[in-house]
């Protein structure tokens, strides 16, 4: 996670338990050079994170990994949001869960369904997540800061297509003929648009 994420956690957790220790890593780099570092007890904690855990750093953890999700059970993989936008969704989520070598697929612990009827756009799906997200990790600080206990599943699970960056990108490239109404689909979910210029036919 980020700095700001990891200062909010630490502040959360100070007010829980103040023998806790903890480390932050922004890059799988980072992530590694903390291993050989670990607490037997240590748990990992991602936070709408595009860093994927590989199964060697999972098994470092004794306390396991655990990941917060920026979108509902039924929006696993990248860029949820904007997935989400398109296909016009009324309701929308975060989810928090277990972390495995395959990602958004582990047992789901806690999750809040909420209304984006008032999002016309993926960004504003994605702020108003970040903030449910936040409330999410709140709500769950005290369970992660008791490293001596397991936290259970809430029996929800994982639904609907994993996305891809990959997929994401191909939404942002649309033939030059492409439908207006098509267009301000993909313009309010996928944000900027990249168009092939010899789709539209050579100047005369």
């Amino acid at each position: 996670m980020n700095e700001p994420e990891a200062a909010f956690q630490a502040a959360a957790f100070s007010r829980i338990d103040t023998s806790l220790s903890l480390a932050h890593a922004s890059t799988l780099e980072m992530l590694d050079q903390a291993l050989p570092k670990l607490s037997p007890r240590a748990r990992l904690i991602g936070f709408s994170t595009s860093i994927i855990a590989p199964a060697y750093a999972l098994a470092a953890f004794s306390n396991g990994g655990y990941n917060f999700h920026p979108g509902p059970p039924s929006y696993p993989g990248n860029r949820p949001s904007a997935f989400a936008c398109y296909a016009g969704e009324q309701e929308y989520g975060v989810t928090f869960h277990r972390m495995v070598p395959r990602v958004d697929e582990g047992e789901i612990l806690d999750c809040e369904i909420f209304s984006i009827a008032n999002c016309n756009t993926s960004h504003a799906i994605a702020i108003l997540a970040y903030q449910r997200l936040a409330r999410l990790f709140l709500m769950n600080a005290t369970a992660l800061a008791q490293l001596d206990r397991d936290i259970p599943g809430n029996g929800v699970q994982w639904s609907g297509q994993k996305t891809t960056q990959a997929q994401y990108n191909a939404m942002r490239v649309v033939p030059g003929n492409v439908d207006p109404v098509e267009l301000d689909r993909r313009i309010r979910a996928f944000n900027w648009i990249y168009t092939p210029i010899s789709t539209f036919g050579r100047p005369r």
